[in-house]
């Protein structure tokens, strides 16, 4: 085999495992963030069903609600189709719904149009932020506050 064969050869081989290392360090990333990202659904899952104390805030409005209304944004966490990108804090602004559950905080803030929302788990031990996509976009989570605070305020 002539030099520049051998060399290239090498090239050659050095690319194609530095691919599939790449390849195989992305999944096994996404793999691990989907594991966090369940884990922390399923934590925020248990503390609405053990709370009686939730309160629903956007902007200057807060009220009260019930454990059952809590669950639309719930079952968006927990959504089949919930897909989690990205661990980037996004800041919270006068357009985000924060829901109070017993001391901790769950907040969502809409991104890129509304399509992707930025969720933030607060406990009093840790913080956890997530950007996700899901069928259920900023804005139907946003209607569903306006319905519980039309709910709220008789």
């Amino acid at each position: 085999m002539k030099k520049g064969s051998r060399i290239s050869f090498i090239v050659i081989t050095c690319a194609a495992f530095g691919a599939a290392a790449a390849v195989i360090v992305f999944f096994v990333y996404t793999l691990h963030l989907r594991t966090i990202y369940r884990e922390t659904a399923l934590e925020i899952n248990d503390a609405i069903l053990a709370s009686n104390d939730i309160t629903l805030s956007c902007g200057s409005d807060t009220f009260e609600i019930a454990p059952a209304a809590a669950d639309y944004y719930n079952k968006f966490l927990l959504h089949g189709k919930t897909v989690v990108y990205s661990r980037k804090e996004v800041p919270e602004t006068d357009q985000t719904i924060i829901m109070n559950i017993s001391g901790s905080t769950l907040s969502f803030t809409g991104i890129e149009d509304g399509s992707a929302v930025a969720v933030r788990w607060k406990t009093p031990q840790d913080e956890k932020h997530f950007i996700v996509r899901s069928q259920i976009t900023y804005m139907q989570l946003k209607a569903n506050f306006d319905n519980c605070k039309r709910k709220a305020k008789g």
